[in-house]
C-alpha cells in the first residue's frame, strides 16, 4: 500500500486494489507475495530489487517481480513472453493481464490490445509445452525447462533487435540533422 499510494488504477481506483485483484486471481502464498509487488519496480518511486530484498521478501519472489517487470526500451510484447519463463511469472502475468481487460471492458473501452498479449502469452506456453512434451520435461511450480528459457532467449533477440533498430535510426536522423545544419552554415558563410 505505500508503494502505491497515491496512485490509481485504469478505473481510478486506488492502485492496490488492482494488485489485490491480481492476488486474489492466483493460488498460493508466493503468488500471491509476487501479485501484490508485480509492479513496484516499475511504477513506485524508490523502490528498487535490493530494497524489496531488504524488507524480508525472498530472493525467488524478488526475482519473479524482476521478471514481470518492464526493461528499459523493451516492448510489452517481450515482457509478456519473458513472463512465461516459469510457472509463477505465468500464472502472476495471467491474471494482471486479465484485470486490466476487466478494467477497461468495465469502463467500456476496448481491450483489444490486452487480449491479444493474452493469446501472445498463451502462444509462447503452448510452444513451450509442446517443446516440453517432446522432450519429456514435465511442468512443474519452479521448473525452468530448456524450452521456456528458449523463449525468454527469443524474447531478448527480439528486445535486442529493437533495440539496435532504434539506435540506427536515431543516429541516421542525428546526422542528416547535421549534415543539414552544415549545409545551411556553409551557405550563409559564402
Amino acid at each position: 500500500m505505500h508503494a502505491h499510494a497515491g496512485q490509481r488504477d485504469k478505473a481510478g481506483e486506488p492502485y492496490v486494489r488492482h494488485c489485490q485483484r491480481v492476488a486474489d486471481a492466483v493460488e498460493g502464498d508466493k503468488a500471491k507475495t509476487v501479485a501484490f509487488l508485480h509492479d513496484v519496480l516499475e511504477k513506485a518511486p524508490g523502490w528498487t530489487a535490493e530494497r524489496l530484498l531488504d524488507s524480508g521478501f525472498s530472493p525467488e519472489v524478488v526475482a519473479a517481480v524482476e521478471c514481470l517487470t518492464r526493461r528499459p526500451g523493451e516492448t510489452k510484447d517481450a515482457l509478456t513472453i519473458r513472463a512465461a519463463a516459469s510457472e509463477l511469472t505465468l500464472k502472476v502475468k495471467r491474471a494482471d493481464l486479465g484485470d486490466n481487460l476487466a478494467q477497461l471492458e468495465r469502463l467500456g473501452k476496448s481491450g483489444a490490445e490486452y487480449r491479444r498479449r493474452l493469446h501472445l502469452l498463451d502462444e509462447a506456453v503452448s510452444d513451450a509445452d509442446d517443446e516440453d512434451a517432446a522432450a519429456g520435461v514435465g511442468s512443474g511450480e519452479d521448473d525452468l525447462s530448456e524450452a521456456r528459457l528458449d523463449r525468454v532467449d527469443a524474447a531478448r533477440r527480439v528486445v535486442r533487435g529493437q533495440n539496435t533498430d532504434r539506435v540506427a535510426k536515431r543516429s541516421f536522423v542525428v546526422l542528416f540533422g547535421l549534415a543539414i545544419v552544415g549545409a545551411v552554415y556553409l551557405i550563409f558563410l559564402q
